[in-house]
């Protein structure tokens, strides 16, 4: 019987047609067309509108106790949350029009895609957009449970007023874990 299982076991990656892609966390089919490649070429900077664009990103796990309605234990700690800012060097207002509406985390081959960044307005679903800040941030929750103390890339999508896509990324940011 062990011996069958083994077999099957060597067997299943060859007959597995998804092997060619990485660990994907949050992903849909129709979101493959931007490879890891493509998010880890992405600028630290982007220029829109006479703007100048960076990101920065805060990661962590929470592994502060806490009381389950089943009583069990929290040892592996809550999934990752990611707090993203994306700034204008000049500190002047975000550009008008422009909205940041997906975001990607990569730890080595394993992504994690947070999409279509909206909030609740007056009972109205609509995008996250910072026109009057200059600084537009958002919160991804309920990540992987990767780390803490390790590092990953973090990269977001800015849609501007024409429909277009700029990918901008801050690389080497530290998953912090709340004890």
């Amino acid at each position: 019987m062990n011996t069958i299982f083994t077999l099957l076991l060597a067997l299943i990656p060859a007959a597995c047609p998804f092997q060619q892609f990485p660990a994907l966390v949050g992903q849909s089919k129709e979101n493959l067309s931007v490879s890891i490649n493509d998010l880890r070429s992405a600028p630290t900077e982007v220029m829109l509108y006479g703007r100048s664009l960076s990101l920065s990103a805060y990661l962590w796990r929470d592994f502060m106790p806490k009381s389950h309605p089943h009583g069990e234990s929290m040892i592996d700690g809550e999934p990752m949350i990611a707090v993203l800012k994306v700034g204008t060097s000049d500190k002047k207002p975000f550009p008008s029009g422009v909205r940041m509406d997906r975001a990607w985390v990569l730890f080595g081959e394993q992504m994690w895609e947070v999409s279509e960044f909206r909030v609740q307005v007056k009972d109205k679903d609509s995008w996250i957009s910072c026109p009057d800040s200059p600084v537009c941030e958002a919160v991804a929750r309920d990540g992987p449970k990767w780390g803490p103390g390790v590092f990953v890339d973090v990269v977001v999508r800015l849609t501007d007023k024409e429909g277009r896509h700029h990918l901008l990324q801050v690389p080497k940011q530290c998953v912090k874990a709340t004890q």
